[in-house]
């Protein structure tokens, strides 16, 4: 059983199709057939059921896949532990960042850090937290820089975690502004803009919604911070933002019953060695940061 065919047969997992695993890993579709063929000759046994539009694993192909990711994870950890000896600080390193973190708190992290380290080949990439913690676990990011849930997951490494304080907003033309102190019963009443309902943002709402029994009115869901605070600035409903993004253009309401935050932090995963760019990410976060995160 060789790593080569336990990558390809979770490549093409993940990406749903032969073709496409073969583009993702830089080789021909015959190429990527022929690492199947040889891994279940080596199993004796079929991975995929054959004859299907889609990809669809076989009983054995379910049971391989956690223990391929996992043998493929170790393998690279083994690597990079060896790398690590060097002392040197360089190589690639993948980062996955929230839009908000992204925009508005790495760059002051990433400057410093890549005049420091010129060597080091930073790929950053912008997805919603939740699909990044889903990279992080299939060994395809290094560092997510994304909302958190302090302690929530034994299989994450906390290294950087400080809260977010939101405040809930409308237009300062807004019915609900009229009145800067309001209830969960009028915001009920009015149309939300919010993240989708998969980000933990949406999920505190609805469920502070829920326990008041009231239904949450949010029809234009965007996981775009920046685009939900342009939608709500021109007065097409409320929302919930990072009191760092509060400006002129909005209204702040008041609700006694409920003081939204989140948490922000830096992961790893645990499984995977931290390489010495990762680790000096961090420690360049750190600086930059210190220990109470300035608003950016």
């Amino acid at each position: 059983m060789d790593i080569d065919s336990l990558s390809a047969f979770v490549h093409i997992v993940e990406a749903g199709s032969f073709s496409k695993a073969a583009d993702a890993i830089s080789v021909t579709q015959p190429a990527i057939s022929k690492r199947i063929s040889t891994l279940e000759d080596t199993l004796n046994c079929k991975l995929f059921e054959r004859g299907q539009r889609s990809i669809r694993l076989t009983k054995e192909g379910e049971e391989l896949l956690p223990r391929a990711t996992s043998i493929l994870r170790e393998v690279q950890s083994a690597k990079q532990s060896i790398l690590n000896i060097s002392t040197s600080i360089s190589g690639q390193l993948t980062v996955v960042a929230s839009h908000h973190i992204g925009l508005h708190r790495l760059p002051f992290v990433i400057k410093p850090f890549l005049q420091a380290y010129p060597s080091v080949d930073l790929k950053l990439l912008f997805m919603e937290s939740e699909k990044a913690f889903e990279a992080l676990d299939h060994n395809h990011a290094d560092i997510g820089f994304i909302t958190v849930t302090p302690g929530a997951s034994p299989n994450y490494v906390e290294h950087l975690i400080w809260d977010d304080p939101m405040s809930i907003v409308c237009s300062p033309d807004h019915e609900l502004a009229k009145s800067q102190k309001t209830s969960i019963e009028k915001l009920a009443k009015a149309n939300a803009i919010l993240p989708s309902k998969a980000t933990l943002t949406y999920q505190i709402i609805e469920a502070l919604f829920a326990r008041k029994h009231l239904k949450l009115n949010a029809t234009i869901p965007t996981n775009y911070l920046e685009t939900i605070k342009m939608m709500v600035s021109v007065g097409l409903g409320w929302s919930v933002l990072p009191n760092t993004m509060i400006d002129e253009h909005l209204t702040v309401l008041s609700t006694p019953e409920y003081n939204p935050s989140r948490t922000l932090g830096a992961v790893t995963h645990k499984r995977k060695t931290m390489s010495n760019a990762a680790k000096a990410l961090i420690e360049q976060a750190k600086q930059v940061w210190g220990n109470d995160i300035p608003p950016y």
